[in-house]
């Protein structure tokens, strides 16, 4: 069983964890990778703080989420080169 290790506020926000993570690991890794690696690091977290802080990396351009599987995604980091491009542009 995970406990928290911070059982009232994280010293530091969730999406600062997980860029050190992703960055540790050179930029790819498996959302079942970040989860485990997460709970080692601040504690247990649900899944709707991370799919929050997953999507606050995205909207900010920082990372890349992409589903692998029905169940599996793979969390990429986007280099400042690396540009996607929105919808209806083309």
């Amino acid at each position: 069983m995970v406990t928290n290790k911070y059982p009232y506020w994280r010293p530091f926000p969730l999406i600062f964890s997980i860029m050190n993570i992703v960055e540790r690991r050179e930029g790819v890794l498996l959302e079942d990778d970040l989860i485990r690696l997460l709970e080692n690091d601040v504690g247990e977290i649900s899944e709707r703080e991370l799919n929050r802080a997953l999507m606050k990396l995205e909207v900010k351009g920082l990372i890349h989420v992409q589903s692998i599987k029905k169940n599996q995604r793979v969390i990429k980091r986007i280099d400042r080169k690396q540009k996607y491009l929105q919808i209806g542009e083309d």
